[in-house]
């Protein structure tokens, strides 16, 4: 769900550049999966054999996609006589693209949509927004082409991320969150800057309901301080959210 719904904003954001091309630039706004080997490929041919395995038996979608975020038409496997279509994939050449089928839609024309969930695909192209869980970071010393993704590529530099959304923070605590919490201090580190002789850490802005204490555990994770949104209330019956 948060993938579809980010999806969503960022064809927004690259029907907006689309529009205005000669002010935002020609590098189109995408989205990249980055999650584990069993629900999305991790190589282009791995896509290519499995679009054809859904082709063939309509099963299993390893491309997540079920609707198109831009206009809503239905996209993936579809049973018709005694054949299976999978609506809005496409191969192209070495790799599988999403193209929307409905005519009306903004995004049915070569380039398609700006998603992104083959890992191979997504350290290629460098997605303006990555939604990752915590087994590829600990893949990340196995993964060479991932150092793009942190503009630690040798020939065409870049910048790394600047902005972290850290989500269910509460969730790094006891013995997992002790690991997981490894994991983002690394993430932490490499997306850090250096520029005219300062270096700039990422923002990160962490999501949460029930944490207590956090200002101990956002400086135990990350060294940092905090500004709490919203502010705690000073009336039991104003939440900022809604008023009794």
């Amino acid at each position: 769900q948060q993938f579809q719904r980010a999806a969503s904003l960022v064809c927004a954001c690259e029907q907006i550049r689309r529009q205005n091309e000669p002010k935002l630039g020609s590098t189109r706004i995408s989205i990249g999966l980055w999650v584990g080997q069993s629900v999305t490929p991790n190589k282009n041919n791995d896509s290519v054999r499995a679009l054809d395995a859904l082709l063939r038996y309509g099963e299993p979608n390893h491309f997540v996609v079920l609707t198109c975020p831009w206009c809503g038409v239905e996209m993936g496997p579809v049973h018709l006589r005694n054949a299976y279509q999978a609506k809005g994939y496409r191969r192209d050449g070495p790799k599988v693209v999403f193209r929307c089928e409905d005519p009306d839609c903004d995004f049915r024309d070569s380039h398609g949509l700006p998603l992104l969930v083959v890992d191979e695909a997504i350290y290629e192209e460098r997605p303006t927004l990555v939604i990752g869980t915590v087994d590829k970071f600990a893949m990340l010393p196995w993964i060479p082409e991932a150092r793009g993704l942190f503009g630690l590529d040798d020939f065409q530099p870049f910048s790394p991320p600047d902005l972290i959304i850290q989500d269910e923070l509460h969730l790094i605590s006891g013995a997992l969150g002790s690991m997981v919490g490894m994991y983002e201090s690394t993430i932490d580190a490499l997306c850090q800057r250096k520029c005219n002789g300062g270096t700039f850490p990422a923002k990160v802005v962490a999501s949460t309901a029930t944490i207590c204490r956090a200002p101990q555990q956002v400086h135990s994770l990350y060294a940092r301080g905090i500004f709490l949104f919203p502010p705690q209330s000073l009336r039991a019956g104003d939440s900022f959210f809604a008023k009794e």
